[in-house]
């Protein structure tokens, strides 16, 4: 499987603006996206509703994207400190 590596902002949070140019340069495949609920290293927690949102602005139907949260440092406890969008991971 090819992959494209898209760009993290200062913050180490995924680069939205760059992702949405990766999306649309390869509109023809579906997108595979790993995400971060808490880096083990630096503790950055990826925007999932602006990676949605931004799927979303792309073209990308529901059944065109899959996101895989990596939660290694968080993951247990972000459902309880901020609201996560449900309807997409379950």
């Amino acid at each position: 499987m090819q992959y494209v590596k898209v760009r993290t902002l200062i913050s180490g949070e995924i680069d939205c603006a760059d992702l949405k140019a990766s999306l649309l340069h390869h509109k023809d495949r579906p997108a595979i996206i790993n995400l971060n609920i808490g880096t083990t290293m630096t503790g950055v927690v990826d925007d999932i509703d602006l990676v949605i949102k931004t799927l979303e602005k792309s073209g990308f139907s529901r059944d065109r994207f899959y996101i895989h949260c990596n939660g290694a440092l968080f993951g247990i406890m972000l459902p309880f400190l901020k609201a996560v969008s449900r309807t997409y991971l379950h």
